[in-house]
């Protein structure tokens, strides 16, 4: 998800209602972070990478917390221990699917038949992994593989993404309506410069509301940083 926000505001119709959806393109890296030894310390420079959110299933770190997230090796450590702090494996994950994916690696048998657990860097993961609402549709081996292997469409995601696309839809809806209220406001302030005063008031109020909102509302989409563009 990409949620591009304008320099004075947000706009509700740049939000998309489903904030989880897979990327139709495979992602090149742009962060050039120095080089260390410890893979840790590029949690934040892969949080910056992948816009805040986990590259399997989607989750927006902006509620939950940078806490509930941390550091995958695509390429298990236990198997490919070269790579152990390797920026290029490493990818930006919510701490269930890092829990859920662990050490695997597909095997031969696998590879041959088309199963494993797809990365942004390496596939286009709209053509494994879709949303229908907020429930994730594999389409292809890999998109089941990767559903499969870390319980996807378990009860608690699925809920949760479920609330977050609601909570989104009603915040858009509140910013819509004080938007509105604040064109009406302006109106009467030109029609009517005896309350030129209270009116102003009224406008700094519903101000202060619509940026309360709007910050909401990025947290709802994930957590945005200037960096993410």
């Amino acid at each position: 998800m990409i949620l591009h926000v304008a320099e004075d505001s947000v706009s509700s119709k740049n939000i998309l209602l489903n904030p989880f959806a897979y990327s139709k393109s495979r992602h090149s890296r742009r962060v050039t972070p120095p080089t260390y030894s410890d893979f840790r310390s590029y949690k934040p420079f892969l949080r910056i990478e992948f816009r805040g959110q986990c590259v399997y299933c989607r989750l927006p770190d902006g509620i939950k917390g940078t806490d509930n997230f941390g550091v995958d090796h695509y390429k298990p450590k236990s198997r490919y221990s070269e790579l152990k702090a390797t920026y290029s494996n490493l990818f930006y994950a919510c701490n269930c699917c890092n829990r859920r994916k662990s050490d695997y690696w597909p095997t031969s048998e696998d590879l041959t038949a088309g199963r494993f657990i797809p990365n942004p860097c390496d596939h286009v993961m709209f053509e494994h992994l879709r949303f229908k609402g907020p429930t994730v549709d594999p389409r292809s081996a890999a998109g089941q593989q990767a559903e499969s292997k870390m319980m996807l469409n378990d009860e608690e995601s699925v809920n949760y993404r479920q609330f977050v696309i609601r909570a989104i839809s009603l915040t858009e809806q509140a910013i819509d309506n004080i938007r509105e209220t604040i064109r009406g406001i302006d109106a009467q302030n030109r029609d009517d410069q005896s309350r030129a005063s209270q009116l102003d008031i009224e406008r700094a109020a519903a101000e202060a509301e619509l940026r309360e909102l709007e910050a909401h509302l990025l947290r709802l989409g994930g957590t945005l940083d200037p960096r993410f563009g």
